[in-house]
């Protein structure tokens, strides 16, 4: 009798280990399919500015938009600047479900300048918004420092250095901004925003072909309308020579350019 309880209860034992092990396998593998369609986005989102511009125009592959904008504290985007520049790429983009954006600060590196690996390293370690499904990411990171290929006469304030990636240069900004002689700080980030989102959506010629030739052969990647939202000057302090009332605009050639490649 003892024998027999002892055999149901092992055999219940084994019952269980068996549900468990097979259990574990199910959702291991479930585990790995998101890993690997992870891993296949993260390496995606390590291309060339350009490279994604008809995924981020059309509606083909991608139904919406998530906009991922980590500041480093002390430098956070002014209140209307995320609301502005997204309502700008909304008249841009064919997106039926729309764009969601999520807002994080993450810890300053006290650094004084950054390099282009810098910036990649600390959105490697931070970024979440990547493009699965039927969503694609975009990241926006401020730091808090300057741009290490600075010089004393031209000085960045924001590029774009990978196909869903853009950067600002938080204390570049913040020097060249809210002060006599200066533009409004949310004008500021929001033109130089909207400029660096040109690129990524493939301006000028950088992904997107253009319909009539525009392209600055002097500063390849731009437009040669000084009046153009794309126009070189845009993401250096140069800007100032150009921007003294109004944010740029798109011109009509670099519009056509979107249109023709997926954008409304």
């Amino acid at each position: 009798m003892h024998f027999n309880t002892f055999k149901r209860q092992k055999l219940s034992q084994y019952t269980w280990v068996y549900i468990l092990a097979l259990g574990l396998i199910i959702t291991s593998c479930f585990k790995d399919n998101e890993v690997d369609e992870r891993v296949q986005s993260i390496r995606a989102a390590k291309r060339a500015p350009g490279v994604s511009a008809h995924e981020i125009l059309s509606s083909d592959t991608y139904k919406s938009i998530k906009v991922e904008i980590h500041h480093m504290e002390g430098y956070p985007l002014s209140s209307s600047t995320a609301s502005t520049v997204i309502n700008w790429l909304e008249g841009l983009v064919n997106k039926p479900t729309g764009i969601q954006l999520v807002t994080k600060a993450i810890p300053a590196k006290g650094k004084e300048k950054y390099s282009v690996q810098d910036v990649r390293d600390i959105e490697d370690e931070n970024r979440t918004a990547y493009s699965i499904g039927e969503e694609l990411g975009l990241y926006i990171l401020i730091v808090d420092g300057y741009f290490e290929k600075d010089t004393e006469t031209e000085a960045s304030l924001g590029f774009a250095h990978r196909n869903t990636s853009i950067v600002l240069l938080g204390k570049r900004m913040e020097e060249n901004s809210n002060r006599f002689g200066k533009p409004d700080k949310d004008r500021l980030e929001i033109t130089v925003l909207e400029h660096e989102l040109g690129h990524l959506l493939g301006l000028v010629n950088l992904g997107t072909e253009m319909t009539s030739d525009h392209e600055d052969h002097e500063n390849t990647g731009h437009c040669d309308n000084e009046e153009c939202l794309m126009y070189w000057a845009v993401e250096t302090n140069n800007i100032f020579n150009t921007l003294n009332q109004p944010i740029p605009t798109l011109d009509e050639n670099c519009r056509n350019d979107l249109k023709a490649n997926g954008g409304r």
